[in-house]
């Protein structure tokens, strides 16, 4: 009896042995958290979510991941808040809005950090001093097209308001049926409703890729107890960052297919423009630049006195990016520095 009991207390000893073992091995798998990360329009510059979904570059880092389509930044910046979103596309205005508010959203790494629009004008604006006594459209004042459009014109000693009239009209659409309907000189604009404007009369009359006006137009976006506690996560979301845009350049026709699948968009030269759009102003190092975001500082301090104290830096955290370029891993991913 005695060695019955002592043959089950070994047997039993053996199982949890190798139940302990089983555990040990399944268990990070298991017990992976599953991501929930959101992209916030359907842009060239959205893409990089759209390509580390379907070209599994998610599971490749490791990462469990399941991407959602919420079509407005600040309610993205809600969820990402309430832990309902880990990582989310973002503006630097919704940033830096929530943080003189206290909230703690911080950009981990930027996709564009300059005012990515191509200024559309009709046939018969030459240059950006006919636009003098004119009136030029933006979807909202306040937003990135009134902000680009200011610059833009002061680059070039027009000042938005007094030389040039500036009207609010909505979406993108919306201002490609008002160039063509001639009620508008001219208006900053983005893919594809550029090709659209153009298949309307309008022409580019600048692409703002070569003014270089600093503006931290997406971010990609977290909160910093996610950044402090997930640190391994982030890191590992922000290499399928950079592959995502090393595939975008190297994997053209599969890029394709999945702009088509994301935008609907059948229109081969329309899918092309939009590619070429998000090599013009993406970032394949998603460096956060401090002079973007001090513009976004500038700009609401306007409306906001609390803005004129606060620093760039509390706003982003380039740290990660950083580990990954003093790794190396951005220039064996090219065969160069990018």
């Amino acid at each position: 009896m005695e060695y019955w009991s002592d043959g089950i207390m070994k047997k039993s000893l053996l199982a949890s042995h190798f139940i302990l073992v089983a555990i040990l091995i399944f268990a990070p798998a298991a017990l992976a958290q599953k991501l929930v990360i959101a992209w916030t329009a359907v842009s060239a510059f959205n893409s990089p979510f759209w390509i580390m979904s379907d070209a599994g570059l998610y599971k490749e880092e490791g990462l469990d991941v399941d991407t959602m389509y919420i079509a407005s930044s600040p309610i993205a910046a809600k969820a990402t808040l309430a832990g309902e979103v880990v990582i989310s596309a973002q503006n630097s205005q919704v940033i830096a809005d929530s943080g003189l508010q206290g909230a703690d959203l911080v950009a981990i790494g930027a996709t564009v950090n300059i005012v990515p629009f191509y200024v559309m004008a009709a046939p018969e604006i030459n240059s950006v001093t006919d636009l003098k006594g004119k009136t030029v459209g933006v979807s909202r004042f306040g937003a990135a097209t009134d902000f680009g459009m200011r610059m833009f014109l002061a680059k070039h000693g027009l000042v938005a308001h007094r030389d040039v009239a500036f009207i609010q009209i909505g979406g993108m659409p919306e201002i490609a049926t008002a160039l063509s309907k001639k009620m508008i000189a001219a208006a900053p604009m983005s893919y594809p409703m550029v090709y659209v404007a153009e298949q309307g009369g309008a022409k580019v009359l600048a692409n703002l890729a070569k003014d270089a006006i600093p503006f931290v137009h997406l971010t990609l976006t977290t909160t910093k107890r996610f950044l402090k506690d997930k640190r391994p996560q982030v890191k590992a979301f922000l290499r399928a960052y950079g592959k995502a845009m090393h595939f975008l350049y190297n994997r053209q026709a599969e890029s394709l297919a999945i702009f088509a699948k994301y935008t609907k968009i059948k229109d081969q030269k329309m899918l092309e423009g939009s590619l070429k759009y998000g090599y013009e102003f993406m970032e394949k190092v998603p460096f956060v630049k401090r002079a973007g975001f001090q513009v976004t500082l500038d700009e609401i301090a306007r409306t906001n006195p609390k803005a004129k104290q606060a620093k760039p830096e509390q706003f982003f955290d380039n740290s990660i990016t950083q580990e990954l370029v003093d790794e190396g891993f951005f220039t064996k991913l090219w065969g160069r520095t990018p």
